[in-house]
């Protein structure tokens, strides 16, 4: 994805407009429903190659007692395991609290693509940020991608990483837009290292016919998310932090007036099913519902499924670019090729809970068409591998940080760009909780921007996420 970075890639988004950009005419302070309580989401997760190629995962314990820290983060994500790490480089005692596993929500299950830019564009927060906010913004992306590379180096992470990520155009007028962008951030934004590949670039170094043109940059590229997540444990871990696995919020009180009160002074108090921790500080990383115990962040998301699949290693067949390739459609293909050899492809983004998204089967056979559209000479290669799952995205796609009083901050909406803006969103809220307000000027910026509430109600968000979808689809096709 690219993911949370995981999940549905949004590459159409990273170099060109459009999508749901009608949100941005709406009152953002004020919900769009009052949501009635959330329905539960099936579970999509299939028989994951990353999970089949793991290093060593090994099981931590769950929270069963009455326990304290300085920092509590909320999620073992890519976005709460870099919060942790930051946190307790500078000394705190940081105890990291998941519902599940490390690494199983959307950081250890997306396309593994590291994307440059933002899900909605720099030209939506041109917008709304003005031009001095939204050259941050860039500054704060493309330092995401360095940061990336960087941890990788800094803590040895094993996760096969590869340069290069391109944002691929089927047609003329795609070609023409997502050229023009390229252009609008070179001269803007001085983002030279972006480079130009026409049709004839992309039939000799993928083997397909599928597009006419696309950038390449460099900056970008390509993992196995799930060990780049499980290495960022490991090093949070070798700095003392405590992980507990299988230990979901119940509930939340804190003296930021979150879900019930606390004596002034006494701190936040999460209570999971067999203990209890209280912490000072707090970072919530918890990504897609249900994951977030508060239910106020939880309607600013929506979850959409994401679902991938993966080839049988194709030897001599591998097309010799090393890039991963995500489409502009507004809903994208997205593949890349792992180092034994393997086509690991999605394609399609769902908000409806059908036969075709629960039945593995049916998923495999939409994503086997779609991967025969880029590659029909491809027809006998055998599927070996297919998952999915639920990852968050904002009506605007533009991520969704902010604070929750001076002791708790939140990061959430990645939108399919989380792979890298993760794990800065998890350092730049680790900063500002340690520095405290005006302290680290992107976690503001960012904080500043307004979204709407979504209803949690599944007979409402279908149809406010179907017209989101076909108005988009409009933008992107007229």
């Amino acid at each position: 994805m690219p993911a949370g970075r995981g999940g549905i890639p949004a590459g159409a988004r990273a170099l060109g407009t459009g999508g749901l950009s009608w949100a941005r005419d709406l009152d953002m302070s004020r919900p769009l429903f009052t949501p009635p309580p959330l329905l539960r989401l099936p579970p999509l997760d299939g028989q994951s190659l990353y999970v089949e190629t793991a290093h060593a995962r090994p099981e931590l314990p769950a929270l069963e007692q009455a326990a304290e820290a300085d920092a509590c983060v909320v999620g073992a994500g890519i976005a709460g395991l870099c919060a942790a790490i930051e946190l307790a480089r500078n000394g705190l005692r940081v105890c990291v609290l998941e519902a599940h596993r490390v690494g199983s929500g959307a950081s250890g299950r997306n396309g593994g693509q590291a994307l440059g830019d933002f899900a909605c564009g720099i030209e939506a927060l041109e917008r709304r940020l003005g031009p001095e906010g939204a050259s941050l913004a860039w500054e704060v992306s493309q330092q995401a991608l360095l940061r990336l590379r960087a941890r990788i180096r800094e803590h040895a992470i094993g996760c096969d990483w590869r340069d290069g990520a391109v944002v691929a155009a089927r047609t003329a007028p795609q070609a023409e837009r997502v050229h023009a962008a390229m252009r609008h951030r070179q001269q803007r934004y001085g983002a030279t290292q972006l480079r130009w590949l026409d049709g004839a670039a992309l039939r000799a170094g993928l083997h397909s016919e599928r597009y006419v043109g696309g950038v390449l940059d460099p900056l970008g590229g390509h993992l196995h998310p799930l060990n780049y997540t499980l290495g960022l444990a490991r090093a949070a871990r070798a700095l003392g932090v405590r992980i507990h696995e299988h230990s979901p919020v119940l509930r939340l009180d804190g003296p930021d007036g979150l879900e019930g009160p606390q004596r002034p002074g006494a701190g936040h108090l999460l209570r999971c099913p067999r203990g209890q921790l209280r912490a000072r500080l707090l970072v919530l990383a918890g990504g897609v519902v249900p994951g977030l115990p508060l239910r106020r962040l939880r309607w600013r998301i929506l979850p959409v499924a994401s679902c991938m699949i993966a080839t049988e290693p194709l030897e001599q067949a591998v097309p010799p670019a090393g890039f991963a390739v995500c489409d502009t459609e507004f809903v994208p293909d997205y593949f890349r090729f792992t180092v034994d050899g393997r086509l690991v492809f999605g394609g399609g983004a769902h908000w409806r809970v059908d036969r075709g998204l629960t039945d593995p089967a049916e998923r495999r056979r939409h994503l086997r068409r779609a991967m025969l559209r880029v590659f029909p000479q491809w027809e006998h290669v055998r599927i070996t591998h297919d998952w999915g799952g639920w990852i968050d995205v904002s009506l605007d796609r533009a991520p969704d940080f902010g604070r929750l009083g001076p002791a708790c901050v939140y990061v959430q909406g990645f939108s399919g760009h989380g792979l890298a803006l993760a794990g800065m969103a998890g350092e730049m809220a680790a900063r500002a909780l340690l520095e405290g307000p005006g302290a680290c000027p992107g976690f503001e910026l960012i904080g500043r921007l307004r979204h709407a509430t979504l209803p949690s109600c599944r007979l409402l968000r279908i149809p406010i996420a179907a017209l989101g979808a076909l108005w988009g689809r409009f933008l992107h096709t007229s």
